[in-house]
């Protein structure tokens, strides 16, 4: 018998919403939205103490990030991806007994381990993906859409991002456009 493998189907227009829990406190300590339009991405990362974009598509050489910082507001140029990222060293499937469901989809879990030993703890499903999986680099490998993370350093806190919405509607153009102007330009 064959098994009958389900296709994953490619969303081109998504908004991902992830709260983001510092795992040894349960402390939530802030939120990620993601928004992907085509080759377009866009993330959102809010703290108490920063909101940081990073907007880039995936036909070109460079991101934009901006950084608020209380009045402070920084813009940056940057080639994205970096050159220099630790290299993936292992990736390995998670057998569990149980079916994790979050926000309606099953999802099976990986381990990723990275040349500087950081590991992230992945849960994703297999149903859907997005037509820009890397909003995170560690995903580019990952043939589903990832809806559940810990990042797990050599040093310091693990933290959790945790899909809490996603939202398939369309996204205006409007939301990828910067206006450098409100910003101050850093090398």
């Amino acid at each position: 018998l064959k098994e009958i493998k389900a296709q994953t189907k490619v969303i081109g227009e998504c908004t991902l919403q992830y709260n983001i829990t510092q795992l040894s406190s349960s402390d939530t300590i802030g939120t990620k939205w993601v928004y992907v339009k085509g080759d377009q991405c866009k993330t959102i990362l809010q703290t108490p103490q920063l909101i940081q974009t990073i907007v880039f598509n995936t036909q070109n050489t460079n991101a934009t990030i901006t950084k608020v910082i209380g009045a402070s507001r920084f813009l940056q140029e940057v080639v994205y991806p970096p050159s220099g990222l630790p290299n993936l060293i292992s990736m390995k499937e998670i057998p569990t007994d149980s079916a994790v469901q979050i926000l309606g989809y099953s999802c099976k879990n990986l381990e990723l381990q990275f040349s500087d030993g950081v590991i992230y703890q992945i849960w994703y499903t297999p149903e859907i993906s997005i037509s820009v999986n890397n909003f995170e680099l560690a995903f580019k490998e990952l043939s589903g859409l990832v809806l559940s993370y810990n990042i797990i350093p050599v040093n310091g806190s693990s933290i959790q991002y945790r899909a809490v919405s996603i939202d398939f509607s369309p996204i205006s153009m409007s939301q990828f456009a910067i206006n450098k102007m409100e910003y101050q330009v850093i090398d």
